[in-house]
């Protein structure tokens, strides 16, 4: 049995402990093109950046990094840009990929799923397409709520998240491709039930077996991390989505040090 199936059917009941206040001290830059526009271009440095100051959450609050990252204007700028398309066409995606593991990727889609989900009040589908490191079962279903979930084949699982509109879809595979195959069949048949979906997918460039869940016009946002990815993983990584016919809409720049704000540095400065 796959040690990703029996890491997301861990028992999640047990009482988390509250965290004090976090305080956000990292800088969210977003560097997008409308997420509808076609055709879509090269991805290219220094170009359409937009820079948002974090929002700081009220105190106290307990830690939440989906809620934390969804207050950010960043954030909720590029719902905005996705939410009328998924009311009016019912069947909006965007997907999320790093250039390198530990960019930030999934905490960015978890973010853009909870912003849409409650306070734009989209029924999301949130997929955990990280074969390598699923992870999301574990922020964003909170220990505290009561969650059901249904087991689909065994190598695809559904979990009401216990935030209203959000639910949560994680892929559990063995690396057959028969499998694969038929648990994205499976998430298609999912997919048309939900007007917006946001996708993990991980590190897409290492491993693109779950790719073919984005049409070719469906948006994909590269997240890189200040001070760790290097430029030729983010140039790597561009080339190999545009080369799969898959549309590169932006880049987001995870995590850039507040000491930077006035510095003309855009990327992180690793060759």
């Amino acid at each position: 049995m796959s040690k990703y199936y029996d890491a997301i059917n861990r028992n999640l009941a047990t009482t988390r402990e509250p965290m004090p206040p976090v305080r956000p001290r990292a800088k969210l830059v977003s560097k997008t093109r409308d997420l509808i526009e076609q055709p879509a271009r090269e991805v290219t440095p220094r170009t359409n950046e937009i820079a948002f100051e974090n929002t700081l959450l009220p105190e106290p609050v307990p830690y939440d990094l989906p809620a934390m990252l969804a207050r950010q204007d960043a954030i909720r700028q590029l719902c905005e840009r996705m939410a009328p398309t998924a009311a009016v066409d019912k069947s909006c995606r965007v997907a999320i990929t790093g250039c390198r593991p530990s960019d930030g990727a999934s905490s960015i889609a978890a973010a853009l799923a909870f912003d849409l989900s409650q306070r734009l009040s989209m029924r999301t589908l949130l997929i955990d397409a990280n074969l390598q490191s699923p992870t999301l079962h574990r922020v964003v279903s909170p220990a505290e709520r009561t969650v059901a979930q249904i087991t689909l084949d065994g190598s695809l699982q559904l979990r009401m998240t216990g935030w209203p509109r959000l639910t949560l879809a994680t892929c559990c595979l063995n690396g057959n491709d028969d499998e694969r195959e038929a648990a994205i069949a499976e998430l298609e048949a999912v997919l048309s039930t939900f007007p917006a979906a946001v996708i993990d997918l991980g590190v897409a460039r290492l491993d693109p077996r779950m790719l073919p869940l984005m049409r070719p016009a469906d948006p994909i946002l590269l997240v890189v991390r200040y001070g760790q990815t290097e430029r030729k993983e983010l140039a790597t990584t561009a080339a190999a989505l545009r080369a799969a016919d898959r549309t590169v809409a932006g880049v987001i720049l995870n995590a850039r040090p507040e000491r930077s704000r006035n510095s003309s540095a855009e990327y992180p400065p690793n060759e």
